[in-house]
């Protein structure tokens, strides 16, 4: 390592054993993102690579680990979390609590539009709007909807023996093998339709978050519109339903307003990171084509999972253990899609590199040289808007240098 002399605000530098590179001394090399030494290398040889026990956009949090909100809002720095953290009990709670009232009606609602209205609050906090045209998340998410909409009236009279039981995106029916895989899987296709119409339309950006945003976006919509569609029946009811078993109610509310949007916006989402993802080209150590391949095994896999658990449905698979079903594969998806955006955040093209520049990162509060990496907790500087990047390198922090007796 090499370092500064007296005087001067150089930044101590050292080689990265993984790119062979020089850079500024921290954790964490902050030109590929890998550990400063071997020492934090756990594990097997995958997991180091994929730098398994440090999240790219949430430090200290392993790749491994389902967290929903780290997962879903990856643009969020730790403290602006925690109000959506809150937000995403608070369905959960109105979710239990309609359930237990017997009340279907705000149940239905707040099942098929808790998330999606979340995440566009999401999209407000970190600035994402602002980073790309309006018209396509527009497009996006109003053509989710659409097709949501439309995919369930067209299906409806295909199911409408199944009646009372929740069948959001992704559910299947009772009767028909044939009819039960059909139906979701016509579905799926349906719900990429936007997030691949936008990316055709080759919009300026193709930073991977940006993909995923579109994805999620699209998915979440189009799982709201089918909710709302296929169990608008329960509106004529009345306020209370009396006769409707407090388990069904609780069920269908974890079903329709927890695991099957958060697969969908998985689905969607791992996508649009593949759809998006632009390697680096001008790095000899890199693979992108490798890369790109891996992130389109992984989405193939989410899609697959979140159309494949409407089999638990057709099986006449207790209500329990259904819920069971669904709930692991949720983790599993949810483990998946970090991987995704692991990989992708890794081995993206890059902003240009001013490492003798400081910039604040807004992750741990450290002034650090502005690299692809935070060197202090190795974070993507990707993993924020392209509005918040912008407005942290116009005024940049003022650097503190040690001076003798100081």
């Amino acid at each position: 390592m090499s370092s500064p002399e007296n005087g001067t605000d150089e930044v101590p530098t050292m080689e990265c054993s993984v790119c062979q590179i020089d850079v500024p001394a921290g954790a964490f090399c902050g030109y590929c993102g890998a550990h400063a030494t071997d020492e934090h290398r756990r594990g097997p040889n995958w997991l180091a690579r994929l730098r398994g026990d440090t999240f790219g956009a949430s430090p200290g949090e392993s790749v491994l680990l389902p967290a929903v909100a780290s997962s879903l809002f990856p643009h969020l720095p730790q403290r602006s979390r925690t109000p959506f953290r809150i937000g995403l009990a608070l369905i959960l709670l109105g979710l239990v609590v309609f359930a237990l009232v017997k009340m279907p009606a705000a149940l239905i609602t707040v099942a098929a539009l808790g998330l999606p209205l979340l995440f566009v609050l999401y999209l407000a906090e970190s600035a994402v709007y602002r980073d790309m045209s309006p018209w396509s998340l527009v497009l996006a998410g109003t053509l989710g909807a659409a097709l949501g909409v439309g995919w369930t009236l067209l299906t409806g009279q295909m199911v409408a023996r199944a009646y009372g039981v929740p069948m959001a995106a992704g559910m299947a029916i009772h009767h028909l093998l044939r009819e039960g895989i059909i139906i979701p899987a016509g579905g799926m296709v349906l719900m990429l339709v936007p997030i691949v119409l936008v990316r055709l339309l080759r919009p300026n950006s193709r930073e991977s978050l940006d993909g995923f945003v579109v994805g999620a976006l699209t998915a979440l919509t189009f799982a709201a519109g089918a909710t709302l569609t296929r169990l608008a029946p329960q509106f004529a009811t009345g306020l209370l339903a009396r006769s409707r078993p407090i388990k069904g109610l609780i069920v269908e509310a974890l079903l329709c307003g927890v695991t099957i949007p958060l697969t969908a916006a998985a689905a969607g989402g791992m996508i649009g990171i593949a759809l998006w993802f632009k390697g680096q080209d001008t790095n000899p150590h890199e693979r992108p084509r490798r890369i790109r391949t891996m992130l389109f095994v992984l989405a193939v896999v989410v899609v697959l999972i979140h159309t494949g658990v409407a089999v638990t449905d057709i099986m006449g698979m207790p209500q329990l253990r259904m819920l069971t079903v669904h709930l692991v594969m949720t983790a599993v998806v949810l483990v998946l899609l970090r991987i995704g955006l692991q990989l992708a955040l890794l081995h993206e093209a890059h902003d240009p590199v001013e490492q003798h520049e400081p910039i604040l990162c807004i992750h741990c509060q450290h002034v650090v040289p502005d690299m692809a990496f935070c060197p202090a907790c190795g974070v993507a500087t990707r993993a924020s808007s392209r509005a918040s990047r912008h407005e942290r390198r116009e005024v940049r922090p003022v650097r503190q240098v040690a001076t003798e007796g100081s």
